[in-house]
């Protein structure tokens, strides 16, 4: 899977949980600034998306930023689903997730034509989430994506930026 840059999405490493942890909480707080250092939300949050990056098998972790918002953590993978993408895919997977009570999922293409699921999930602690799902039609391939921010603040910016590189999805 290819993904174009996008300004204000950056990578960190997938070596180790800590080392992924430790680069995680060093760029968001030097978006931040100084005086976050103070708070235990930025390592927390760190610390438990590496540990389930790594556990998921992730192959992308990176912070997501913008002037005018505080930082959110960015984690892609690649899944396999249990059957072939088909005509139907996305709109099972719609109909499952609002089975779950989560009614708020979209269904778009992307600019190469993968057709997507984007869900917006009310999380058990405080912040947003936002999830994509990218089908590669004809196959069992589909490429997963999550947006969590811890606050909140400056979310349809952060949003903007993961539309940009969710819809830039190329499977090779």
């Amino acid at each position: 899977m290819r993904l174009a840059p996008v300004a204000g999405i950056t990578p960190v490493t997938l070596a180790s949980p800590d080392r992924t942890a430790a680069e995680l909480t060093t760029l968001m707080l030097a978006t931040r600034g100084p005086e976050a250092a103070h708070d235990p939300a930025i390592a927390q949050s760190a610390h438990e998306a590496a540990t389930l990056a790594h556990a998921s098998g992730a192959g992308l972790v990176a912070t997501v930023t913008h002037p005018a918002a505080d930082p959110a953590i960015l984690t892609a993978l690649l899944t396999t689903t249990d059957t072939p993408n088909g005509s139907g895919s996305t709109a099972d997977l719609r109909t499952h997730l609002t089975q779950d009570d989560i009614p708020d999922t979209t269904e778009s293409t992307t600019e190469h034509g993968y057709p997507v699921v984007i869900i917006e999930r009310i999380t058990a602690s405080p912040g947003c989430q936002l999830q994509a799902a990218v089908f590669q039609p004809g196959t069992a391939r589909v490429a997963l994506f999550t947006l969590h921010s811890v606050s909140g603040r400056g979310w349809w910016e952060l949003a903007g930026l993961f539309g940009q590189l969710v819809t830039s999805v190329e499977f090779g």
